[in-house]
């Protein structure tokens, strides 16, 4: 009798704990959602965007397309003031002469013989020495009589007629956030684009070669009632748009440019089908299989760095790892794994976007993937909506109080038949996430929202490798935006491009390292979603700025503002005391973060000599 009940007893427990952890199973991990910080910037709004068009021209942009890297020099600053809210009027010598200096307060040299200024000498001395007019040159000055007569009046000493050889530029402490305790970029083979000068002592140096002779390559002089600067270097590329800003931001006594102010960290693949690739480091290091490594090693520690620095992830789903392109979609079964990962996501302050229902971009027959990828196109639009529609209900089956806004594109891949199929049929995608720079088949961006309405929100670092050109680009992010983008894939650990023969154990270390530089750089960025990420940088869109002087400090009238707009204060020789229309606080050294909660805010401004 004993023994029948036990049977049945043990018979009984076994079928309530099937139908426990079947219900688990369905109801998944319990979960709380963050509530977004922010909304979404009204349509009419963003339509206020119109008017930094009539941002008043206050800057003189000076081209010549006669000579050789003109355009891009050009374009490069074009695309720098019109992100830091500096009117300007481009004026090319080729085809005009210049104008009076007197009309702009400063003014920027985009070519390198300035020879062709010969005409406008005397007048362009006077404007700087005795009206108090801040020049740039943006490019290294060719020798030539101009620019001997400019050498005095920028503290060069000697030199100026021989060009060196450099191999990496060290940016001084003070100079950008982020190179506080000084910073180095390299480059692989070394460039003569930099003249050999040696300065006098009223020049300020901020960057130098990395090399014993440490060439000045930005350094400023005071000339009169005026300033100068000059980039004694060819650098140009998108990526060091912020060592341009702020070079720039050394020409006023006070600059000030809107900033996105967002840091976000994307976790690509997540939730997923256990990440396929190889599992021999694991094994190695962990001596685990990869689905183990996962649940007990690698999410633990990502989650260590949310308590740490308050991170708060996106992820973004791919439901199945097949090459399904007819438009036939099988559903996931294993519902556990997408549960366990994506409620802890959200549970602590992350939200889940989508990034495909397998790993196929959206592209069409006639897309060219320049064999970099072995990817499938799509069968049909149609198809491409059956993918689309299955991974979105699906996660929304999941998480039903998640909200689906932001899209990744695989392998940040989107053809422009892609890009307009989710425009137009998924209109509860609002943001878009891909690459800031750009790549050679990869869909790149610019923090801005476009044309339709759609936010781009670019991601501008990667991995856990992250080298020295990583930090590079994250400073210019920094200076330029105040914005850190950065995404991960979990199965980084799984490909040795990406770093896994260092191992999980020395890749989270250089993740921990990036992180405590990050926050200690920039200590009061927010940390946000995707979601909130686009949001500011709606707010930071629609800006636009008019600025008036006062006897002791300056007033803003901000266009398209809404609620809340952030905004870089760099000064050089003053510090703000007082601000009506919004709060202020330092970042380090001359750089200060203006929260500007009002669209007309007067700062205080006194001399550093008064601390």
């Amino acid at each position: 009798m004993y023994k029948k009940f036990r049977v049945v007893l043990i018979t009984f427990l076994t079928l309530c704990f099937l139908t426990i952890f079947l219900v688990m199973d369905n109801v998944g991990v319990q979960y709380e959602i963050t509530e977004p910080q922010m909304e979404f910037v009204p349509d009419s709004v963003m339509e206020e965007k119109k008017e930094i068009a009539n941002t008043p021209k206050t800057c003189l942009l000076l081209s010549d397309s006669r000579q050789e890297n003109d355009d891009v020099f050009t374009g490069h600053m074009m695309d720098v003031l019109d992100i830091m809210r500096v009117g300007y009027d481009a004026v090319d010598l080729a085809e005009q002469p210049a104008p009076d200096f007197s009309s702009y307060q400063t003014a920027v040299v985009c070519f390198q013989d300035l020879d062709v200024l010969a005409y406008s000498i005397q007048e362009l001395s006077d404007w700087i020495s005795q009206d108090g007019g801040r020049l740039m040159f943006f490019c290294t000055p060719t020798a030539g009589p101009v620019f001997s007569y400019f050498q005095p009046l920028l503290g060069v000493e000697d030199g100026g007629v021989s060009f060196a050889y450099i191999t990496g530029i060290k940016l001084l402490p003070g100079f950008m956030i982020g190179s506080e305790d000084g910073f180095v970029f390299n480059w692989e083979e070394p460039i003569a684009t930099t003249m050999s000068v040696s300065l006098n002592d009223t020049a300020k140096v901020w960057a130098v070669s990395d090399d014993e002779d440490e060439v000045p390559l930005i350094w400023s002089a005071e000339y009169g009632e005026g300033r100068l600067v000059i980039m004694n270097h060819g650098i140009s590329e998108k990526s060091s748009r912020g060592l341009s800003c702020s070079a720039y931001a050394l020409l006023e006594d006070t600059c000030v440019y809107p900033v996105i102010n967002a840091s976000s960290f994307f976790l690509d693949d997540f939730p997923s089908p256990v990440p396929m690739g190889d599992g021999s480091y694991i094994r190695q290091y962990y001596n685990r299989d990869i689905s183990s490594f996962y649940s007990n090693v690698w999410w633990p520690d990502m989650l260590k760095l949310c308590d740490t620095y308050g991170v708060k992830y996106t992820g973004v789903v791919i439901e199945d790892y097949n090459e399904n392109i007819d438009g036939v979609m099988t559903r996931q079964t294993d519902r556990e794994r997408f549960n366990h990962f994506g409620a802890m996501l959200l549970d602590n302050g992350g939200e889940i976007g989508i990034h495909g229902y397998n790993h196929q971009p959206l592209c069409f027959a006639g897309f060219d993937f320049q064999d970099k990828v072995d990817y499938k196109t799509w069968a049909s639009e149609e198809a491409a909506c059956n993918g689309l529609d299955e991974v979105i209900d699906f996660t929304t089956d999941l998480f039903p109080e998640n909200k689906l806004q932001v899209y990744v594109p695989p392998s940040n891949i989107l053809s422009e038949e892609g890009r307009e199929l989710l425009v137009t049929k998924y209109p509860q995608i609002k943001i878009l996430s891909s690459l800031y720079l750009e790549g050679e088949i990869e869909y790149s961006q610019e923090f801005e929202v476009s044309e339709d309405g759609v936010i781009e929100y670019p991601r501008v670092i990667s991995g856990c490798i992250l080298d020295q050109f990583d930090y590079w680009a994250a400073i210019n992010a920094l200076n330029l935006f105040y914005v850190n983008t950065h995404f991960m894939h979990p199965d980084d650990t799984l490909d040795t491009d990406r770093g896994a023969a260092m191992g999980w154990g020395q890749m989270y270390e250089n993740f921990s390292n990036y992180m405590e530089w990050l926050y200690t750089s920039a200590p009061n960025i927010r940390n946000l979603t995707a979601s909130d990420g686009g949001a500011a940088v709606q707010r930071f869109d629609a800006c636009s700025i008019k600025r008036t002087e006062t006897e002791n400090g300056f007033d803003l009238r901000l266009g398209g503002f809404w609620d809340e707009t952030y905004l870089m204060v760099r000064c050089n020789g003053e510090k703000p005391v007082e601000v009506t229309g919004g709060t202020i606080e330092r970042i380090s050294g001359d750089h200060w973060l203006l929260r500007a909660t009002s669209a007309n805010v007067s700062v205080t401004m006194e001399p550093l000599e008064a601390e």
